[in-house]
């Protein structure tokens, strides 16, 4: 059996140079993970299982400053941001892979070396493809506004885009419309306010943050204006 090790020497040879040439760098102390700053934060992380092949990489990540730096002001239950290490541990927006990708994922044979090499060059396709389609675009936040209201109007939610695992996505969804000086933001905050207020969803110990965040998006100046 190979060990995880050099797996991930092979993994890593071919694919840190193609990211550094493009800006990406490891954070210190962070082997898994490469970010480019370039007053955008762009987020590429891998998880790798030491008892078994079910390693995975995840989707390009955009950290707006905006958007984080409000969430961090406001707060959330039970968490502490001043212990955090970076600035840029979860981002704010994600695509998620595309089927053609899966599949190919799906096919690689993740026990040895040349499967590992292929799937460096799966995720030098990936950068040069669809993940550099959705840096280019999405880095204008008006249009992350405009995927926000395409997932409205077809029935799905912002948590489909906006990074979620907690309730956290409807703060980012509030500020990037506030940003934007969305005509609609009234609506999405009344929208909004019919989940937190709404008993059945158990959202008690977030009120106090939402109520923060409502009173802190008062005094947010738009930068856009669509």
């Amino acid at each position: 059996m190979i060990d995880l090790k050099e797996k991930k020497k092979a993994l890593f040879g071919i694919l840190t140079p193609y990211l550094k040439k493009n800006g990406f760098q490891h954070p210190k102390g962070i082997t898994d993970e490469f970010i480019k700053d370039n007053g955008l934060i762009y987020l590429l992380f891998f998880r790798f299982v030491t008892r078994s092949n079910l390693h995975e990489s995840f989707p390009v990540r955009i950290h707006f400053r905006e958007v984080e730096n409000i969430i961090k002001e406001v707060g959330k239950p039970n968490y502490d941001y001043s212990l955090e290490t970076t600035e840029y541990s979860f981002g704010t927006v994600s695509k998620d892979f595309s089927d053609t990708y899966n599949q190919k994922f799906s096919e690689l044979n993740l026990k040895t070396l040349a499967g590992f090499e292929q799937w460096a060059y799966l995720i030098i396709e990936y950068m040069e493809g669809e993940g550099k389609a959705f840096m280019e675009h999405y880095s204008y936040l008006p249009n992350v506004l405009k995927e926000m209201d395409r997932l409205e109007a077809e029935g799905e939610m912002w948590k489909e885009f906006i990074i979620a695992g907690s309730p956290i996505w409807f703060f980012r969804g509030l500020i990037i419309s506030k940003l934007c000086n969305d005509p609609n933001f009234g609506f999405k905050r009344s929208w909004v306010d019919t989940i937190y207020y709404d008993k059945q969803y158990e959202l008690d110990e977030w009120l106090p943050y939402y109520e923060r965040l409502k009173e802190r998006l008062k005094t947010v100046e738009p930068i856009y204006n669509v």
